[in-house]
């Protein structure tokens, strides 16, 4: 199956770093397609990533003074000519098979796979919640089917955004064709 045409080429980014170049290595582990560079298909996702981003800083800072941070949102243009050359991981839905990658790469401090770039649902805060009370055993054993269907049935998939990961440099700067900061 073709997939390319629902792949976008322009994605977003909302951060309360300054940067003109990505650097993957600043991503954190434990997130849902491993420690990398994500973006938003939807600049309203990029903008709430971003608004997160920032309250969670002027929340967690010793001043919490916001003067002392600022927002970034970014446009990202990738070098769509360069995706049949990729190892793609693309998941349609957050259907059963993403969440098994999804726990896998949460349980993770680095990439658990060797995809170039991986497209997939979102998992927001609730979804993080849910994932929470999995590893936590609440749904029940960890791993076991039953667990993984009850966290299922918990998660409101039909509200994830789609994000773009990449989580290898030498993909990231052959990828992203311009960033603009908006």
């Amino acid at each position: 199956m073709n997939i390319l045409p629902r792949i976008s080429d322009t994605v977003f980014h909302g951060t309360i770093d300054a940067f003109s170049t990505v650097d993957v290595s600043k991503g954190k582990g434990n997130k849902d397609f491993g420690k990398g560079f994500y973006m938003a298909i939807e600049k309203s996702q990029a903008i709430g990533m971003m608004n997160k981003k920032f309250n969670e800083t002027v929340r967690r800072s010793k001043s919490k003074d916001p003067s002392l941070f600022e927002k970034h949102l970014y446009e990202i243009k990738l070098n769509k000519a360069l995706f049949p050359t990729l190892k793609i991981k693309y998941f349609f839905d957050a259907d059963m098979e993403w969440l098994d990658f999804v726990l896998t790469c949460r349980s993770s401090t680095s990439i658990p796979h060797d995809y170039d770039l991986v497209i997939g649902p979102t998992a927001d805060d609730n979804t993080t919640l849910c994932l929470k009370y999995y590893f936590d055993g609440v749904y029940g054993k960890v791993g076991s089917d039953d667990a993984k269907e009850f966290l299922m049935k918990n998660l409101e998939v039909e509200n994830l955004g789609i994000q773009y990961y990449i989580g290898k440099q030498s993909v990231a700067d052959k990828l992203i064709a311009s960033i603009k900061e908006l």
